[in-house]
């Protein structure tokens, strides 16, 4: 059982939030260890919901499955790590965080010594690449600054149906807590804006490269089905082709900190990624 206490310097907080600060899990996995009693606060159970204020005690007591830490999914593993982050690859399949069924990066951050550790960013199962981690909330809270100022660059590789040239893509994403998002006409803030070049043509579609500052959900597949160019393998904005979702999160540039992870297809040269990222307009 690990105990803490919740710091005097901050506010009184619900105690899943305490949980997914603390233990850098999502929230998702943080209430069904309440749920399951695993959470105790001064030593007595407390609701998902109730606040655990300044200086109150937080114990965890150590599941039984906690051996499933252990991460045993190929292909997860660190990029690169400096300054408090680390860029970790997630295969395409694998949920981002846990709670949902199965395997997920999350519950790998302690095999990769990443145990406290909290996820920045997701990706969709379907979806592969770099997700961001941060060892404590002093580094997510730089991101979080970093994020709002557009100094981070995310860079994805995608295959879109069709010829694709330079697109800029502004609207607006109704992202409330649909399986399918919505593109409006009303243009959204410039840093969701979702930015295209085309870099090769593949047997009739254009393998893209897509250029975003801050996400919302789907929004680089809802953004190029909305253009006419849903992507292949798509099954929620196209016809959901068999062999997986052409998606990919390339390259992750912050201040002091680069990591890249190129997808394993075929058709990628990443001489040819580079050049037309360098083409890209600097923010």
């Amino acid at each position: 059982m690990s105990t803490f206490p919740h710091p005097a310097h901050l506010p009184p907080e619900r105690l899943d939030k305490v949980l997914a600060v603390h233990l850098g899990l999502g929230i998702r996995r943080c209430r069904a260890l309440i749920e399951a009693g695993l959470v105790l606060v001064d030593g007595r159970p407390l609701a998902k919901g109730g606040l655990v204020r300044p200086g109150q005690l937080v114990s965890v007591a150590e599941p039984a499955d906690a051996g499933h830490d252990v991460c045993d999914i190929a292909g997860v593993g660190i990029v690169f790590s400096a300054m408090g982050f680390a860029a970790i690859s997630k295969p395409a399949g694998v949920h981002t965080v846990a709670g949902r069924g199965g395997s997920s990066l999350e519950g790998c951050l302690p095999g990769l010594g990443l145990s406290g550790w909290r996820l920045l960013n997701r990706l969709d199962q379907l979806t592969g690449g770099l997700v961001l981690a941060a060892a404590g909330e002093r580094e997510a809270a730089l991101y979080k600054g970093w994020q709002e100022a557009g100094l981070v660059r995310k860079w994805y590789l995608a295959l879109a149906h069709g010829g694709v040239g330079e697109l800029e893509l502004a609207g607006l994403i109704l992202d409330d807590k649909r399986r399918v998002v919505r593109v409006t006409g009303q243009e959204d803030e410039a840093l969701r804006r979702t930015l295209v070049r085309p870099v090769r043509d593949v047997e009739g579609n254009t393998l893209v490269l897509a250029h975003i500052l801050k996400g919302r959900r789907h929004q680089i597949r809802a953004h190029l089905a909305h253009a006419g160019h849903p992507l292949v393998g798509d099954p929620v904005y196209g016809a959901g082709e068999p062999g997986g979702l052409f998606l990919h999160h390339w390259r992750l540039d912050m201040p002091g900190f680069t990591a890249e992870l190129p997808p394993e297809w075929e058709f990628v040269d990443v001489r040819a990624v580079e050049s037309v990222r360098l083409s890209f307009p600097v923010p």
